[in-house]
């Protein structure tokens, strides 16, 4: 109650106490108090951030009745448009949770996130397993006619189907209770990784070999000490460069125990989960269940392909580990075997000698603005666009850069870059989604998220590469996110093809006639043509031991979900892996599966890498004879792959722009030449 309410009740009272007492002289009318408003109390940040973050779910739990309500025939406009408006409350709601949950700074804000995700990913739940719900939209009558409202009908209902919505009540209550423990196990895990930054001490000597520029930034401290930390701008360059063989092993064994005073325990939680979920579902294990509707369909299907991908590049693979073998010996004459934390600095070395190719030779052509510069103009050019900075925002760290996407007149979405490392962030490189484009609602807004040097800082040209790996995803986000369906919309496509658009964008990183447009050193000199042949014949080498190591990651994930939980040993099976697919041996005193963190998003599902690179390569193949930069070409591989989206299948798509069904012809030659 109001003090104003209590204030006026307190004067009724005495008016009546006044009439029902003995008789006397009129009293003057009592002087009312002044009312005195308590201060509203300021919300807090975490406060305002959850309603924020609520608005998607709220519109959502609004929207749900009017579905059920609906009286007659049910129809698109009735029905399925109500479901489109609720799925894209509920994506903006998630899109903001798990976005903020792993690159706000402040670390109340990044739980209060996770939270949010919580709610949302309840309600979700709910609503995959909502009888009625899925009774109302079979019903609806759907002209096929409407090709692209055929295929969201379509598509809802069977992912109804895959969420168990035709179970009994006990079943469907115990598949939400698994979903929602899933979410927050999945969560923790994540969190574990990215708050786990470990580091190694070193003498300022121990740091012979890196390049000038990482050195003069890492100066002693007051200790005389140097700390290098796992994050990726350190740990990339100290691993390809620092000639202390100690001191790499010692930076690798840190790097790969991240999240292993946890990890292991949550891991082993969210197998028996998913296992108990496949099992409620009707299917043998998660792995036959999550690779059900994706290009693949089937786990025998995956781990088919991942033994064919083995099996090509095996021979290959053993030539790699003989050169760096060779390599080694010219260090040490003892060596006998080649170890993994000494793989990345003997690739260096025989680059070096045998293509002439120093990564220092290479990193000065590559500071960090420039590069992005060169990386906007280029995206600008093949897909007919301009970027806009925007100076109204106002992102969650002032090292987000905002820019608008448009064409002409017409903006077509927002991007954020969040691309250098912060303690507590995302320790990856990842797209995520803001918003989901929907025509007509709102437009797409993506997020790239990574960790590279900032301004003037030099990289390596492998981060260059990452880097446009990711605007790969944010081109297919932004340029495929104009559908009236979201569930079209994007990067919406099968799981297991999501990759291909932007492991094919790594080419233009590999390509004079690309890098020559932006790749300049201090004194203004543009990279070298004869270096970039360099470049891309050193690049090869190494794609045998690169190959069968993400084998080995992909079986990980695969294996994982197959074997039946109660009987996983986390670090036999990845021991006995290590060993299968690859010649380097396992290092004690890791546990490299504590800090996989795609075991969470893709869970079975990592073959998709190296299954979307097979794709990759084939789609480059139209662009052999008139280059990367030919618009005629570009903009069919626009149109055709990334403006659809989600709105055909993966292998129509492909169809499309080649002309024929996709084959394994391009990667073949690709792991041959």
């Amino acid at each position: 109650m109001s003090t104003r309410r209590l204030a006026n009740l307190a004067a009724v009272v005495a008016v009546v106490a006044v009439a029902c007492g003995p008789k006397q002289k009129p009293a003057a009318p009592p002087v009312e108090e002044p009312v005195v408003e308590k201060p509203v109390k300021p919300k807090s940040p975490e406060e305002l951030f959850l309603a924020e973050c609520r608005i998607g779910l709220a519109t959502a739990r609004e929207i749900l009745p009017q579905i059920l309500e609906v009286e007659g025939e049910r129809t698109v406009e009735n029905t399925l448009q109500l479901l489109n408006e609720l799925h894209t409350g509920l994506s903006n709601t998630f899109s903001l949770a798990g976005l903020y949950s792993e690159v706000h700074p402040t670390e109340s804000i990044r739980d209060a996130a996770r939270a949010c995700e919580q709610e949302a990913s309840t309600f979700a739940s709910e609503l995959q397993l909502n009888r009625a719900l899925y009774d109302a939209i079979a019903a609806v009558k759907v002209d096929p006619a409407d090709a692209a409202a055929a295929r969201f009908h379509e598509r809802v209902l069977r992912d109804f189907r895959r969420a168990g919505v035709d179970k009994d009540n006990a079943t469907r209550q115990r598949l939400q209770q698994i979903d929602e423990e899933l979410t927050k196990l999945g969560q923790q895990f994540s969190k574990n990784i990215a708050e786990d930054v470990r580091a190694i001490e070193l003498a300022p000597e121990q740091l012979a070999g890196l390049p000038e520029d990482f050195v003069a930034s890492h100066p002693p401290d007051a200790t005389g000490r140097v700390k290098i930390t796992t994050d990726y701008p350190d740990y990339n360059p100290f691993m390809a460069y620092a000639e202390d063989d100690e001191a790499r092993k010692q930076l690798y064994v840190v790097f790969r125990s991240r999240g292993d005073q946890h990890n292991e325990a949550l891991l082993a939680q969210v197998l028996a989960l998913r296992d108990e979920k496949a099992e409620l579902l009707g299917y043998d294990d998660f792995a036959s269940y999550i690779t059900e509707d994706k290009m693949i369909k089937s786990a025998k299907n995956a781990a088919d392909f991942i033994e064919r991908v083995a099996k090509l590049a095996q021979a290959r693979a053993k030539k790699d580990y003989a050169e760096l073998l060779k390599e080694l010996k010219t260090i040490d004459k003892k060596a006998t075997r080649v170890e993994d934390w000494q793989k990345t600095f003997l690739e260096n070395r025989v680059k070096k000698k045998k293509y002439e190719v120093d990564s220092k030779e290479v990193r000065p052509y590559f500071p960090y603005e420039q590069t992005l510069a060169g990386l906007l103009e280029i995206t600008g050019t093949i897909y007919d666009i301009q970027y806009v900075p925007v100076t109204d925002a106002a992102p969650w760290h002032t090292d987000v850069k905002v820019l608008d996407v448009v064409r002409g007149d017409e903006k077509l979405g927002r991007v954020y870059l969040d691309m250098h490392p912060r303690e507590g962030k995302y320790k990856h490189a990842a797209q995520f989604t803001l918003h989901d484009g929907v025509t007509g609602v709102q437009l797409p807004e993506g997020v790239l998220v990574c960790n590279f040097a900032k301004g003037n800082e030099l990289m390596e040209h492998d981060d260059v590469v990452t880097m446009f790996h990711e605007f790969g995803h944010l081109m297919h986000h932004v340029l495929g996110g104009h559908h009236a369906w979201i569930r079209h919309s994007g990067v919406a496509t099968e799981h297991d093809f999501v990759e291909a658009p932007s492991q094919m964008f790594e080419e233009w990183a590999w390509s004079h006639e690309t890098l020559k447009r932006f790749a300049r050193n201090a004194a203004g000199e543009v990279i070298p043509e004869a270096l970039v042949t360099r470049m891309r014949k050193a690049d090869k080498f190494g794609v045998g031991t690169q190959t069968v190591q993400q084998m080995f990651y992909a079986s990980i994930s695969l294996q994982f979900h197959t074997i039946e939980p109660d009987k996983l040993d986390q670090l036999a099976e990845v021991k006995r892996l290590q060993a299968k697919y690859t010649p380097f041996r396992y290092v004690e005193g890791t546990r490299f599966h504590a800090s996989f963190g795609h075991l969470m998003g893709y869970s079975a599902m990592y073959y998709t890498y190296m299954w979307s690179l097979v794709i990759a390569k084939d789609l480059l193949t139209p662009f052999a004879k008139k280059g990367l930069m030919d618009t005629a070409t570009t903009y069919a591989y626009r149109d055709k792959i990334l403006v659809p989206g989600g709105a055909k299948d993966a292998a129509v798509l492909v169809k499309d722009f080649l002309g024929r069904e996709y084959n394994f012809k391009a990667f073949e030659k690709y792991l041959a030449e």
